[in-house]
């Protein structure tokens, strides 16, 4: 830090939001900072939208939410994109760390998210295909939403604490509520390339690395994340791309709504 300088006036210089830097080096109201004092800096990043690509996939890539990436870029409802164009992201999104002049005892970091995925190799999968994680209310399809989201799974009202069993045997890839939105989710790997999802949990009852089995309860509905209701947020996708869980659950065990 030099004299006079303030975290706006780092913020401006180094063209990073201000909740970053706040963020990044775990600062408290009212922000007082001395003359010496080292701060880390973590670089701006943005993202060139590509053909096919929404908000909300683009949030789910970087482990934001839509609000916060729309916020940033000063973009309103419908949250319209043209390809090409560039998107700053917000704080939270991750990458690098550049630091600028503070006091040389004080030595930063990265904070870890949790992210890292054991290599394992899962079971073979059951040939009568994924079955369903839950029994409820289907509350949402598959597909575009208002305001530009898109629902990359369906979502399954249930009553707090109704059991959630895994679709098919496979291997715990995430166990964690470090993705924003998504409060308590797992992430099953499965043979062939595919992976479920389990979001908005009240807890986890497996852990990362832990192989289960199809049937298997694995955890417990609740409203976890950026929902109000008890629910399953759930998915199933093959490699990098969200399918319509609907083609592939095998045994219709939610009701499904208008």
């Amino acid at each position: 830090m030099r004299k006079g300088e303030t975290l706006y006036s780092l913020s401006r210089r180094y063209d990073v939001p201000l909740r970053t830097l706040v963020a990044a080096n775990g600062l408290k109201s009212p922000y007082t900072l001395a003359v010496g004092q080292r701060l880390s800096v973590p670089s701006a990043r943005v993202h060139t939208v590509a053909k096919g690509e929404t908000g909300y996939s683009i949030s789910r890539r970087y482990g934001v939410t839509v609000s916060a990436l729309m916020q940033e870029n000063q973009i309103r409802p419908p949250y319209t994109l043209a390809i090409g164009q560039t998107l700053r992201l917000p704080g939270g999104a991750g990458g690098g760390v550049t630091t600028a002049s503070v006091n040389p005892t004080v030595v930063t970091s990265t904070p870890n998210r949790g992210r890292s995925v054991p290599r394992a190799t899962p079971p073979p999968r059951s040939s009568s295909g994924f079955d369903w994680p839950v029994s409820g209310k289907l509350a949402s399809r598959y597909g575009p939403k208002q305001d530009g989201l898109h629902n990359d799974g369906i979502n399954i009202i249930a009553r707090q604490g109704t059991p959630v069993k895994a679709s098919d045997a496979g291997v715990v890839v995430y166990a964690s509520n470090a993705l924003q939105g998504y409060g308590n989710l797992l992430l099953v790997k499965h043979s062939g390339g595919w992976i479920t999802a389990y979001a908005h949990n009240e807890r986890l009852l497996v852990r990362q690395g832990q192989q289960v089995t199809k049937g298997q309860v694995i955890a417990r509905v609740g409203n976890t994340g950026g929902v109000s209701e008890p629910q399953l947020h759930f998915e199933i996708r093959k490699g990098r791309q969200a399918l319509d869980p609907l083609r592939y659950l095998q045994r219709m065990s939610a009701a499904a709504s208008p």
